[in-house]
């Protein structure tokens, strides 16, 4: 935590209000893109990013965010803390709730608090608070702590002046509303991503993730080398050409400018650009100027020193970019951004800047290291000797008619249509399933092509030894855009390219084959959205006469309870058996899965068997009592099955709760020691709450649960809902498939091609350095960090076929 004064240059004078927040929660994909998981964590980054500006401008170096198991997240960092002083052009309201509660009401937009920010959009946390069921707010300044709370948007109060402090920061706490997302559940594994890539860009900055939700997880990102740390990440699975990575850092009136690269063995350029950390897909004016000034310098520096000789042409950009990692990051205080999706630099001044400072920057670094520039030249020569052999092999392949569409492959079953936006080309593993998705398919728009065994590892492979590949020819020949220097993504003969291969071992590895082809050598189809992946379905259940297929469990589980729930009964205690619908039950299992998740988090904490003990015998609501009637309320909580007794003690020099259970019955005795900051602990809090919440529900038990003359007795609400789920589940023959080649035609049509029924996954690309990553790691020639990967991602694997 940082302590002290607040900083000038930062308070509510630099609050600049633009315009009101009146239709964000009637039209939401138009300020976070949608309702859908991609903008449910664009609420964290949101919050996150405010912390990030903080950072970016000198006053913060860490920022914590926990997932809670409610579906809550708490984004705290240790910054000057949002100004809470009343603005009197906002009719007295403090800073700190016009910020909450305002559209584009910020530091950013006055230009005085923030001389760089970041932020997607700038769309400002008042849209957060927007979509959030309940958000909170408790700043650390001016010598208090500040709190304020919020349901929907509206503040539920004015800012209230708490307890004094010397420290600052920000503390934001929201539940996302389940009125307005689908799936309120953070994914732990995007977010990490998204923080580990802000800690390389950002030097210095510590992001704590925590996930206190089942089992709980927790990683810390610091990158204390910057970008130097974010390339070596971005090589682990690739050999370097050298040893080193080379960087440059410059500062001018246009902005500031870092850079760092490294050359390996990969055939492919992973180069990535940003502006204020902002991820610039699309590119823009600084990497023009990075590229220009990087042919030029390697080219200069070959010539110098007789690496290319007089009769030897130019090496291309494309050759001197082959196999390099390279991330420029610049940091601007107008940025213009450009293109479709806002991701393109269009400050036109920055090119001369970074070319200037790159080319000054890599000659210097050339002469001082000649053997890596010999290294980095000769591999740039090998690439421009084997882009001109692949030149030459493409040529002779057109001249053949292998390359064009006037010579199509002879195994590709093409379909009537010649409309683009109308044709599918489905990728069909093994020549004997092609056989079936031809008859399968609808000839007019549909067409098949089978791949014969494993292609090529383009990972791994040189352009030229690529094209030599017989299957790799035929996509190319089928999809019609060309590659390389010719590739011409709007000559695409199919706008649907989907990858059919069976759901095993060796479908999984060719799928993969074939992205790795597409993400390396014709990314521009996957960013177009032509890329689909089958996704043929997993189960095929029946009751009846009635059958159908289903891709998930959790569809199977949906489609089991849609036929059967409405014929069940649950009794609850001494209750009168009682219907139970699906909205209900939803209900309940959102309930259960929030108790569990809180318990899950006390568990990891205090252990278990004091966790159990509690939820055994109901005593979550002791958090409420006062210490001196604690005793009494264990006493109290006793029944005909068991007799409770509790008594004060020390522990460890602390206040503490021993609580001890006797079985009637049995005369079997449990006990456990309850410290009392685990009481008045949040996640005790929690518990008890999601507790109230079920008994509110369903009841207490024991519970018995009835479907026509069968019955089944549950004790937890755990075993309630098993009991249910099984019951429901009695007379549905549940049969699994495991790949396309158990399928007949007929089969194959309903379930994977027929466009009514069908289940197509697009592939896009969202990170697209983790995708450049994940590709070196499995593909790559390193068996280390795959080895690792394997490892880490072994425990998430379910209905392993072996």
């Amino acid at each position: 935590m940082s302590t002290g004064t607040t900083p000038h240059g930062y308070d509510a004078g630099d609050i600049t209000v633009l315009e009101g927040l009146e239709a964000v929660r009637r039209r939401p994909g138009m300020y976070i893109g949608s309702t859908g998981p991609r903008g449910l964590h664009h609420l964290v980054y949101e919050v996150v990013d405010n912390s990030v500006d903080e950072a970016l401008a000198g006053y913060c170096d860490r920022i914590d965010v926990t997932l809670h198991p409610d579906g809550s997240c708490t984004v705290v960092d240790n910054g000057r803390g949002i100004p809470v002083a009343a603005m009197a052009d906002q009719g007295g309201k403090s800073a700190l709730e016009v910020v909450m509660t305002v559209l584009h009401a910020g530091g950013k937009f006055g230009g005085e608090g923030y001389k760089v920010s970041g932020g997607l959009h700038g769309v400002g946390v008042s849209v957060v608070n927007a979509l959030s069921e309940h958000m909170e707010a408790t700043v650390r300044r001016d010598g208090f702590h500040w709190h304020i709370e919020f349901e929907r948007g509206d503040a539920t109060g004015p800012i209230r002046r708490g307890e004094p402090t010397d420290e600052t920061g920000t503390e934001q706490h929201f539940l996302p509303d389940p009125d307005i997302f689908e799936e309120p559940d953070f994914d732990y594994e995007t977010l990490a991503k998204r923080f580990r890539e802000t800690a390389f860009l950002t030097k210095g900055l510590t992001i704590h993730l925590v996930d206190e939700r089942g089992e709980g997880r927790e990683d810390t990102f610091l990158a204390t080398g910057g970008l130097v740390d974010f390339v070596h990440h971005l090589n682990e699975g690739r050999d370097p050409t050298h040893a080193d990575v080379v960087t440059l850092a410059s500062e001018g009136p246009e902005g500031s400018l870092d850079i760092a690269m490294q050359w390996t063995s990969a055939f492919s350029e992973s180069v990535y650009s940003f502006a204020n950390n902002i991820n610039t897909h699309e590119g823009g004016t600084h990497l023009t100027g990075f590229r220009t000034a990087l042919t030029r310098t390697v080219n200069d520096y070959a010539r110098s020193k007789g690496l290319l000789k007089e009769k030897d042409e130019n090496l291309e950009g494309t050759d001197t970019r082959e196999g390099l990692t390279a991330i420029i990051s610049v940091k601007l205080g107008e940025p213009q951004f450009e293109g479709q999706t806002k991701t393109k630099l269009g400050n036109s001044e920055i090119t001369g800047f970074v070319n200037a400072a790159v080319a000054q920057a890599l000659a210097e670094y050339f002469e001082e290291n000649p053997a890596s520039a010999r290294s980095i030249v000769a591999k740039a020569v090998n690439a421009s000797q084997a882009r001109m052999a692949a030149r030459k092999a493409r040529d002779l392949a057109r001249r053949k008619g292998a390359l064009d569409a006037g010579g199509l492959p002879g195994k590709l079953a093409d379909c009537s249509d010649r409309e683009a936006e109308n044709t599918e080309l489905f990728l069909v593993e093994g020549d004997s399933a092609g056989g079936s998705a031809v008859q399968a398919r609808q000839a007019t728009f549909q067409a098949i092509l089978p791949l014969r065994g494993k292609i090529i590892n383009t990972e791994k492979a040189r352009i030229d030894k690529v094209l030599s590949n017989n299957e790799i020819q035929a996509m190319i020949t089928a999809i019609g855009t060309g590659i390389g220097e010719d590739f011409d993504v709007s000559k695409a003969r199919y706008h649907k390219i989907v990858i059919m291969t069976d759901a095993d071992v060796d479908g999984a590895h060719i799928r993969t084959l074939i992205l790795t082809f597409l993400f390396q050598h014709m990314r521009p189809l996957i960013d177009a959205g032509y890329v689909y992946i089958a996704c043929p379905p997993l189960y095929k259940v029946k009751q009846g006469s009635s059958e159908q297929y289903i891709e998930k469990e959790a569809e199977l589980d949906e489609w089991v309870l849609e036929r059967n729930l409405g014929s069940i009964n649950v009794a609850a205690g001494e209750k009168a058996p009682a219907g139970v619908t699906q909205a209900r039950f939803h209900r309940f299992v959102r309930a259960l899965r929030e108790y569990e998740g809180w318990a899950g988090a006390l568990r990891g904490t205090y252990g278990a068997g004091t966790v159990d003990f509690l939820l055994t015998h109901g005593l979550t609501g002791l958090r409420t009592l006062e210490p001196a009637a604690l005793a009494d309320a264990v006493a109290a909580a006793g029944g005909p099955d068991a007799t409770l007794t509790g008594e004060m003690i020390d522990l460890d020099g602390s206040p503490a709760l021993r609580a001890r259970a006797v079985r009637t019955r049995t005369g079997e005795a449990t006990s456990a020691t309850v410290p009392l900051e685990m009481l008045a602990s949040r996640e005790m809090q929690g518990l008890d709450q999601a507790a109230e919440k079920l008994r509110d529900q369903v009841g207490m038990g024991p519970f018995v649960i009835t479907r026509g003359s069968r019955s089944r007795e549950a004790f937890t609400y755990d075993q309630l809902r098993n009991a249910i789920m099984h019951l429901c589940r009695e007379g549905i023959a549940i049969s699994r498939f495991k790949g396309l080649g158990e399928m007949n035609y007929e089969q194959l049509w309903e379930t994977t091609m027929d466009p009514e029924r069908r289940i197509l996954q697009r592939v896009t690309l969202e990170d697209e350095a983790s995708a450049g990553v994940l590709f070196g790691t499995l593909m790559g020639d390193k068996v280390e960090p795959r080895r690792e990967f394997i490892e880490q991602n072994a425990r998430t694997v379910r209905f392993l076929d072996v």
